[in-house]
């Protein structure tokens, strides 16, 4: 069957808010404020070959094509598609197979109709624990970083796998948070599928193979024609990174390919895998580099897999983007935070008034630790994550905003709430002046974000920085933003990737790089100029 395209439209945006129900079903049953608080999930409607046909508005990118590559796996070397019953829900935190690091947990359900698998809702979502060293870039190799789950039945035809259930919880150190939301991510599975068969229901469907098909056929229509539209050619940019932040820096090396209606980003050259948990998996640096060209050339059309069949991407075996065993990959997303620099810096080589500037770091993220000594709270011991960002990158018609989250979207969490849940309290959340880079465009300003300690015990802190060694790009002859800084008083050395310990009266500061600059400064607007200086931004 063939949809008209009104139909088809009303029908698109039906299954949008399907996913969207999910997701808003996954974040307000959630225990943990990484999921609760900072939207660091995602929920994907698949067909039954396990193509994406829709994604929740609030997605982070790590997740983009990445539950289809999973549920694919599942289908091809686990579970083929006569081994699924109804009531049926797999989950595994395989790094390969899954979200590029073990925190990241993929649950997914399949969909039955008057008795015939007709599709596949999954979720994937940042858990606050998986046992091992706290999350971050501390460990030293895979195994070092906690439990990992095969790709096993949690549940099936509707009943619990209390064994596995009993096996996680006696491995992490938040059990009540950990199972709880895995629990959200089931219910959020449960509530995408009813409303889906109410769908059908009211359209009289017996499935969505059809819908499915026009969808992502109209999705890589629209890709390819916006490739299209740039000048064919290789187009190459090199990039530096931070590494450790000490004496391991890291190299990224793009060349891209744009020919016809394809692209395609190689990263030969690319240092390989790094002593720290900052390695990333395939599938991990594919949906980072695939998401900034999605950006470039069909911001508008909603994720599925149409928007992603032009895009290929190659990293050598064993290199620092296509990391294998026993390499560590906690801190996977430092590294593919980044990628978006050295495709932009390529890509602004051929279609220059579509990027954007390098911003002002990867998401810093911060890990407290510890046990509480309110014995009214429900848990004993705190697993809390807050994020923080720099300066977004200048563009070619605007300035970079302040402290915004990109590539990923992750929400801060709000101080009060994080105030509560661990004993710290901050000082001081202000802008840098002068952080961002100049341009035509300027770039956005990082912050300054500092916090003490207030509780009578020491706690466990894992810290995750990027930008303090190195600098924030400028485009198009922008300037490069500040770098970012770390330090505590008293005054002590504290690793700029790594776990340490926070003692009563310790305070923390952090730095936030500003953004790279778009543009020639010296074609910057005057009353520009002049307002920077009204609002101390220069």
């Amino acid at each position: 069957m063939t949809y008209d395209p009104i139909t088809l439209s009303i029908l698109w945006s039906r299954l949008l808010a399907i996913v969207d129900e999910a997701g808003t079903t996954l974040q307000r049953t959630a225990f943990s404020t990484v999921t609760r608080e900072s939207n660091d999930f995602a929920v994907v409607l698949m067909d039954r070959y396990g193509q994406s046909v829709a994604q929740s508005s609030i997605s982070v990118p790590s997740f983009l094509g990445v539950l289809p590559m999973l549920t694919k796996a599942l289908l091809k070397d686990y579970f083929p598609p006569d081994a699924w019953q109804e009531g049926d829900v797999v989950m595994t935190n395989d790094p390969w197979l899954c979200a590029g690091h073990k925190p990241d947990i993929g649950i997914v359900s399949p969909i039955f109709r008057k008795g015939k698998l007709i599709g596949f809702i999954g979720t994937i979502a940042h858990s606050p624990d998986m046992g091992g060293s706290l999350w971050g870039a501390g460990a030293r190799d895979l195994y070092e970083e906690g439990l990992m789950v095969p790709p096993t039945k949690l549940y099936q035809a509707g009943k619990p796998n209390q064994t596995l259930f009993q096996l996680i919880e006696a491995n992490v150190r938040a059990p009540r948070q950990t199972i709880g939301d895995i629990r959200a991510q089931v219910a959020a599975n449960d509530q995408g599928i009813r409303s889906l068969q109410k769908l059908l229901d009211e359209m009289h469907m017996d499935d969505i193979e059809d819908l499915a098909a026009q969808i992502i056929a109209a999705t890589e229509k629209a890709m390819r024609q916006a490739i299209a539209q740039a000048p064919d050619g290789v187009y190459r940019y090199s990039y530096d990174a931070d590494g450790d932040g000490i004496n391991e820096p890291v190299h990224i090396e793009c060349t891209l390919t744009i020919k016809g209606e394809e692209i395609t980003v190689d990263y030969t050259g690319t240092s390989g895998a790094h002593s720290l948990g900052i390695n990333a998996v395939l599938n991990y640096t594919y949906a980072y580099t695939a998401y900034p060209i999605k950006c470039v050339f069909s911001p508008e059309v909603p994720n599925n897999e149409g928007a992603f069949r032009p895009i290929k991407v190659t990293a050598p075996k064993g290199c620092l983007l296509n990391a294998q065993k026993p390499s560590p990959l906690g801190a996977r997303n430092i590294t593919g935070n980044i990628l978006y620099a050295p495709v932009f810096g390529a890509l602004a080589q051929a279609v220059p008034h579509q990027v954007q500037a390098d911003c002002g770091a990867a998401c810093w993220i911060v890990v407290l630790n510890g046990q509480h000594t309110d014995r009214k709270k429900p848990e004993p011991t705190f697993v809390e994550y807050f994020f923080l960002n720099g300066g977004y990158g200048a563009r070619p018609t605007a300035d970079g905003l302040p402290t915004l989250s990109f590539p990923t979207n992750v929400a801060n969490v709000p101080i009060e709430v994080l105030e509560n849940d661990a004993p710290i309290l901050v000082t001081e959340k202000s802008l840098i002046s002068g952080s961002g880079g100049a341009g035509q465009y300027r770039g956005g300003l990082g912050q300054r974000f500092s916090f003490k300690m207030i509780g009578k015990e020491p706690i466990n802190i894992s810290i995750l920085t990027e930008k303090i060694r190195t600098e924030a790009h400028g485009l198009c002859g922008g300037k490069n933003g500040r770098k970012g800084a770390i330090r505590i008083v008293p005054e002590r050395w504290i690793p700029p990737k790594g776990l340490a310990k926070l003692y009563p009266g310790d305070e923390l500061i952090l730095e936030l790089p500003g953004g790279g600059g778009f543009g020639d400064p010296a074609l910057r607007d005057p009353k520009a100029i002049e307002r920077d200086k009204q609002l101390g931004y220069v």
